[in-house]
């Protein structure tokens, strides 16, 4: 049952994504299955219809190395950077790669992540990886864990994103949040200034996040609203 629930929850994030416009071409997200060294991850994509892949029955079957145990589909090629970060990270039980416009805009002019949404605030450091390339082997796959430590979200230059969240509704909500930071960001500096979130107000909404938790998710929440909407 957890892996249907895994499955399905991973097809909705991929139709969000999509519908949303921030999926790109190529993208990949995983989930962890929880208790096991083992992950689904959506099958390389190969068709102009999206949504027709990214279906439960599309998903694919991994052990913690990457190797496919099942499923019809083909295993990303870069599927060493899901392999790293579900192996490293005990909060990386989903992890996105995906191409949005802007997230990938602001690494390519070289302009360093700035928090100035109240949503993007939880999300204040968000590294570069500064070289342009495929993350394909496990010295690469190294590289990336360095290079993101303990951030939620790290943008790849010239590449896309790479987020993760302990569930996948977080993931999601993390990676929607990353690229309407990005949006506000760039199009705030275009227009001739930017005014940061500051750190009182990063602090505050720390605080307001952390009461909160344990009386309601707001992963959760926003989850189900963007899978309504995108229907």
């Amino acid at each position: 049952m957890v892996d249907e629930e895994l499955k399905q929850k991973l097809a909705t994030c991929g139709r969000i994504l999509n519908r949303l416009g921030l999926f790109g071409i190529y993208g990949h997200i995983s989930a962890r299955i929880p208790g096991q060294d083992k992950f689904y991850i959506t099958a390389t994509l190969g068709s102009t219809s999206l949504e027709k892949e990214l279906t439960p029955e599309g998903m694919v079957l991994c052990d913690a190395s990457g190797k496919k145990l099942s499923g019809n589909g083909t295993v990303p090629l870069e599927v060493v950077l899901h392999v790293v970060l579900h192996k490293a990270r005990e909060d990386a039980g989903c992890v996105i790669h995906i191409h949005p416009f802007y997230s990938m805009a602001l690494a390519i002019a070289g302009l360093p992540f700035v928090p100035v949404t109240v949503q993007g605030a939880p999300l204040a450091k968000v590294p570069v990886y500064r070289k342009a390339e495929l993350l394909i082997d496990d010295a690469q796959g190294k590289k990336l864990l360095r290079a993101i430590g303990k951030a939620k979200a790290i943008l790849l230059r010239g590449h896309g994103v790479v987020v993760v969240g302990e569930t996948i509704e977080e993931a999601t909500c993390n990676t929607v949040y990353v690229e309407e930071n990005c949006k506000y960001l760039l199009t705030a500096a275009a227009a001739g200034g930017v005014i940061p979130v500051t750190k009182a107000e990063l602090k505050e909404r720390a605080d307001q996040v952390a009461a909160s938790a344990g009386k309601r998710n707001p992963h959760k929440r926003v989850f189900d609203l963007l899978d309504r909407k995108t229907r």
